[in-house]
């Protein structure tokens, strides 16, 4: 019996093409919307990892200065006189070659044991002469450097003796003496040390220099982009979700075209259960090929995702450079599991159906819609059983940022269970309402009547479509208010008319050090009203790093705070006096603090002190949360006397473009070459924030439109299985005189009826999601809040967008409708 079956599903796949191909497309989707995500962020992660160990060598910690470099005389210290002998000095250098970015690393080799895949094997000859030959470099070999290209280094320039496979694309090694060449100091000394060994080392320590372990700042990373990549997963699992709709409908189809046939076969002996447990192998064995099928589409479509990530990571929380994908079986296996996991669930249902039908009812389909409408209203109670335990799980689960998104998910499901009842509903009353026009069109009631009765195979499609378009609306309010908030927040928080401020290596943060001489030279200009300093550096707070603006204040400076939590009214007055500090909201979110309580920092003269919080002020700069030290109160505490930026307020009536001429102008001479600085207007500093904004949302565009697509394939399942279907029906029309355009306008009408019912229903998930969103998910992701603001345009274009994404899928079948013989339909071929 087991042959039987074996044979007529084979025979039904091969005969049908097309819906195995869609069936396997679905599940393909949905895998590699998740198993790209996954190696998207591990990769990330993985590229961070390098970033901190450069050359995947032995070693485990590292010396930094806190701002600036390391002095030349400190690492002979460190390995002659403290005997650290396990000790190895490198100098970085930012290049830039026709626009891409690369990083110069002098090292000495000697200095201590490298594994030979960090240097890329190199061999003696070549080795020896990066040693010996002036200005010499290796650049990797898959970075589109040529050997004997000469490059610039600022004033200086190298030429590439070897093209070798270093660790990473990015990065050129050179000797540490022909990097330094005039330079002084060094940008980090790496060790090998045990736990006990770092914790004498940090005790002897100067105050400028700071010892950190690769574990650490690898654990430091994962705590800030942990709500990132769980909101990345969110929307991949949401593919799932809408893909396991879509697999429950294919197989429900496929189920109902073979009814008959396994009618026949129950009559021949083949038990309820084997059918069951044949069906449920039929879906294992879909889903192990799509679910190969996904791993592939997965790796093309990660690599383009591992590039949006590391932006969106280096825009919010640290540099991190794209690198090679990292595909590993243990997340191919896993996503591949989860997606045959999501096959099997949604293939439960039909399996059931068709093991109970008894043979004696196949030829009533009847039954089968019967059947349907008194389960939809089980679903809808079990709906609203869902949407209730939701909202409880909501106001329960305190911080929990997982269980949010359950609660979320429970909310989607839920809905999508009440939608078969609320359609059956609202049919029956578009054809009264139909019905009362006096020129009724009976083209449109045969449309309505046909779709109701077509209801157990259709109702999957305009669920996972509506669930699509929801996500759109969702994520798209969401988007839309976050950004309005942010262009408020930079209105606000930026009360200076030009800023003049230091830049990291790669320009893409405040960090550094402007010249001393900048202050005296800015005070003379007659255009000059007020002036503010700051100092971007990162504290010890509560054991974490965390980014801290050390700020002397201007006469303005004031308005580029909006307190939250009931800052008192003296609070900058207190401030301006150094008797405490202030925290964004975020680091009062996720450390639990409000105004009253005290912090924690590690400083360099006086230890662990406690500082009282005087206010909480709304920032969107840093998911950790940051703080603001006045800079009487830093300095009782920490050695560094340094400035990253300064704001100028101007006079009334001056032209800022003017006074950013004559900075520029002075930049040449007042600020060294390896300090890279910017001056910019606050307007200037609005847009490029809110470009960053913008690319940091990019995948979540990208994701979105990967769901559609998944959901577009399923509407197009539908309506070529509902032609299938009723192929018959259609050949009588066609019989009873109508046209072959009659007939297609029919179907055409269904569709974009499907599509309407779809956007419409899509309206009230979305507003909820969109709720939950701004007030719950992103809180818990990011720790601020935000103005919830409404898009009329948003519900609109989603409207339009189900419709028109239902008429595109109708076109094929309307097509195909078109080319038909009557004699074939009516013979059910």
């Amino acid at each position: 019996m087991p042959n039987l079956l074996l044979r007529s599903s084979w025979r039904f796949f091969t005969r049908h093409p097309w819906q195995l191909g869609l069936t396997l497309l679905s599940i393909a989707l949905g895998a590699a919307v998740m198993i790209a995500v996954d190696l998207a962020t591990h990769s990330a992660a993985q590229s961070f990892q390098q970033s901190v160990n450069t050359l995947a060598s032995p070693m485990t910690h590292e010396i930094k200065a806190v701002q600036g470099r390391i002095p030349d005389a400190f690492y002979r210290q460190l390995r002659v006189e403290w005997g650290y002998r396990a000790s190895l000095p490198e100098l970085e250098l930012p290049l830039t070659i026709k626009g891409v970015h690369y990083r110069l690393l002098g090292l000495d080799p000697f200095a201590a044991a490298l594994p030979a895949s960090s240097l890329g094997a190199l061999d003696a000859g070549v080795f020896t002469r990066l040693l010996t030959e002036a200005d010499s470099v290796i650049a990797p070999t898959q970075s589109g450097l040529q050997r004997g290209q000469v490059i610039q280094a600022g004033e200086r320039s190298f030429r590439i003796i070897a093209l070798a496979d270093l660790v990473q694309s990015d990065l050129l090694l050179g000797d540490l003496a022909t990097v330094q060449g005039n330079t002084l100091g060094l940008s980090r000394i790496q060790l090998k040390l045990t736990a006990a060994e770092a914790q004498s080392l940090q005790a002897r320590l100067p105050p400028h220099l700071k010892l950190e372990s690769f574990a650490q700042q690898q654990a430091v990373f994962g705590q800030m982009t942990g709500a990132f990549n769980t909101n990345l997963l969110a929307m991949s699992l949401l593919a799932i979700l809408v893909g396991a709709f879509l697999v429950y409908n294919t197989m429900t189809f496929s189920v109902l075209q073979r009814r008959q046939s396994f009618a026949i076969t129950r009559m021949l002996g083949v038990t309820a259960g084997q059918l069951f447990r044949h069906l449920l192998l039929e879906a294992c064995v879909l889903g192990l090929v799509g679910s190969a099928l996904g791993v592939l589409l997965g790796v093309l479509l990660g690599q383009g995702l591992l590039v949006l990530v590391t932006q969106t990571i280096s825009d919010l929380y640290v540099t991190v450079s794209p690198t090679d994908l990292l595909i590993t079986p243990a997340l191919a296996i896993k996503g591949s599991c989860i997606t045959l996991v999501a096959v099997l669930l949604a293939t439960l249902a039909p399996a059931l159906e068709a093991a109970r039908v008894a043979p004696v009812q196949v030829q009533r389909r009847s039954s089968l819609e019967q059947t349907n409408q008194s389960l939809s209203s089980k679903l809808a109670l079990a709906g609203l059983v869902l949407i209730f335990s939701s909202a409880l799980l909501m106001m329960s689960s305190g911080q929990q940022l997982v269980l949010g998104f359950t609660g979320l998910f429970l909310l989607i499901v839920g809905y999508s269970l009440l939608i078969p009842w609320v359609l059956r509903k609202l049919l029956k009353l578009l054809q009264r309402l139909n019905a009362q026009f006096a020129q009724a069109q009976w083209l449109v009631a045969l449309a309505l009547r046909s779709l109701e009765a077509s209801l157990s195979r259709t109702s999957l499609a305009i669920i996972a479509l509506t669930v699509a378009v929801s996500a759109t609306i969702g994520v798209s309010m969401m988007i839309g208010s976050f950004r309005a908030s942010v262009a408020d927040w930079l209105k606000l928080t930026l009360p200076s008319d030009v800023y003049v401020s230091a830049l990291s290596a790669d320009a893409s943060r405040v960090e550094g050090s402007l010249a001393p001489i900048w202050l005296e030279r800015v005070k003379t200009l007659p255009e000059l009203a007020s002036l503010s300093t700051g100092f971007s550096t990162r504290l010890t707070v509560e054991g974490m790093p965390l980014p801290t603006l050390v700020l002397q204040p201007g006469a303005q400076s004031q308005r580029g705070f909006e307190f939250l939590q009931n800052t008192p009214s003296n609070a900058w007055q207190r401030f301006e006096q150094a008797e405490g500090i202030l925290v964004s909201e975020p680091f009062a979110y996720h450390y639990q603090r409000a105004v009253g309580a005290s912090v924690q920092l590690a400083t360099e003269t006086a230890g662990l002190i406690k500082l009282p919080i005087l206010g909480v002020f709304r920032d969107y700069s840093s998911t950790q949360g940051m703080l603001v030290l006045p800079r009487g109160l830093y300095e009782r505490y920490w050695a560094e006397r340094g400035m990253s930026s300064l704001g100028l307020t101007l006079k009334p009536g001056t032209n800022p473009a003017l006074v950013q001429d004559k900075l520029k102008v002075w930049a040449n001479d007042l600020q060294s070459a390896e300090q890279s600085l910017v001056i910019r207007s606050n307007q200037e500093i609005r847009d490029n924030s809110l470009q960053v904004f913008d690319r940091t949302f990019a995948i979540t565009h990208v994701l979105r439109v990967l769901v559609l697509i998944v959901a577009f394939v399923g509407v197009f399942s539908a309506l070529m299985a509902l032609f299938l279907e009723k192929g018959r029906e259609f050949a009588i029309l066609r019989a009873t005189g109508f046209t072959p355009k009659q007939v297609q306008a029919l179907v055409l009408g269904q569709a974009a009826l499907l599509g309407l019912l779809a956007g419409v229903l899509a309206w009230p998930l979305g507003w909820l999601m969109s709720v939950l969103l701004i007030e719950i998910i992103n809180q818990r992701s990011f720790g601020w809040t935000m103005q919830t603001y409404f898009f009329a345009s948003i519900p609109l274009q989603a409207l339009l967008l189900a419709v028109i994404a239902a008429l595109l899928a109708s076109l094929y079948p309307v097509h195909r409708i078109g080319q038909f013989s009557i004699r074939e339909g009516l013979d059910g071929r």
